[in-house]
């Protein structure tokens, strides 16, 4: 890699699947040589301990407020984050500027970055989102139009990608799948429901859709030999609880992995997605999933587990697999085999390191 090269990475939603590809490429960069910044917001899921997600030779900036998502909340923030960045800029001689997710990528494509190359990824885009309002979702696409041909997309699946590709107007879009390390140490986790387990992971709101999860559990009756968890929380946590389903909060990564690799069924429903980490997590513990039927959903289980298109297909599924424990050991092995073989955290570093041109 060139020693004079630095690499700056920004982030409003530090958090998720955002926070385990940034650290991953920021502890790589650093630990060969080359000054590594994060600039970021604060969500609630952002982890209290996120010191501890990077190696401490990498440079945490956080920016106060954003992550606030009112209106005037968001304005604040992001008018603090354009001048914290172009602090950033001016301490360094020239680099990677990597732009995760909606915000940062207004943001950074409009900043100027005389001596930096500029690359951007969605992690989902935001006018994907149907929870957003009519208003803020043509918003971010006439944005995503506008702003497209300011940055090198490089989209976390061929299914971004594809929609990448119709904003860039003749500019390369590359594509990087996500990946996992899953051979990170596990906790021993708290101690869990030894009946039969059904469990969802993530943020509890509109893009993993947990009205969906309830409506399936409903489907599936009371069960003294089933118990239903979400792993994580968020807005929707309270439609959770109300129908049963228990909340974990979220959890540390080694109280996660513990968690997910009890799981019997890991159910994911999405309303859409950049590549799901989440997911693939499940599938390298050799979980057998059942999940939304979405060109995404498609690119990373194919085979490996059973796709859905509505609550009663994904209720019928987890009766199969319930009762079928050869289908639950035939679809553990494929997922595992497949989440480890294609999609690994190794593979996504070195990838998006060439892409950089590093």
């Amino acid at each position: 890699m060139r020693s004079e090269a630095a690499v700056i990475h920004v982030g409003e939603a530090l958090a998720s699947g955002i926070l385990h590809v940034v650290s991953a490429l920021a502890d790589e960069t650093v630990a060969a040589g080359l000054p590594t910044v994060v600039i970021y917001g604060r969500r609630p899921e952002t982890p209290a301990d996120l010191p501890d997600w990077f190696d401490p030779r990498v440079r945490l900036v956080p920016v106060d407020g954003w992550g606030d998502r009112s209106p005037v909340g968001s304005l604040r923030g992001t008018a603090r984050a354009a001048v914290v960045l172009q602090r950033e800029l001016s301490r360094l001689q020239g680099g990677v500027l990597h732009l995760h997710s909606t915000y940062a990528g207004v943001l950074g494509r409009l900043v100027p970055t005389p001596g930096w190359r500029r690359f951007y990824t969605p992690h989902g885009y935001a006018f994907l989102n149907g929870s957003h309002s009519p208003a803020l979702r043509g918003l971010t696409l006439v944005s995503e139009a506008a702003l497209a041909s300011r940055a090198h997309t490089i989209a976390v699946s061929r299914a971004e990608g594809a929609v990448a590709a119709r904003f860039a107007r003749g500019q390369t879009v590359s594509v990087v799948q996500n990946g996992v390390d899953y051979d990170s140490p596990a906790s021993p986790g708290p101690e869990m429901d030894e009946r039969f387990l059904v469990a969802s992971v993530g943020r509890a709101a509109y893009q993993r859709r947990p009205d969906l999860f309830v409506e399936m559990k409903a489907l599936l009756g009371d069960d003294a030999d089933t118990a239903f968890h979400w792993f994580g929380d968020g807005p929707d946590r309270e439609l959770l609880v109300g129908a049963g389903v228990a909340v974990s909060g979220w959890l540390p990564k080694p109280d996660a992995a513990a968690a997910i690799a009890r799981t019997d069924i890991l159910v994911h429903f999405s309303a859409f997605e950049g590549l799901p980490l989440s997911l693939l997590e499940a599938m390298g513990a050799g979980r057998p999933v059942v999940a939304s039927d979405l060109p995404v959903i498609r690119e990373v289980v194919d085979d490996a587990g059973i796709l859905v298109r509505n609550p009663p297909e994904a209720a019928e599924a987890v009766r199969r697999l319930r009762a079928d424990e050869s289908l639950r050991a035939e679809l553990s092995a494929r997922a595992h085999d497949r989440a480890r073989r294609l999609f690994t955290r190794r593979a996504m570093v070195e990838r998006t390191l060439a892409t950089y041109g590093l």
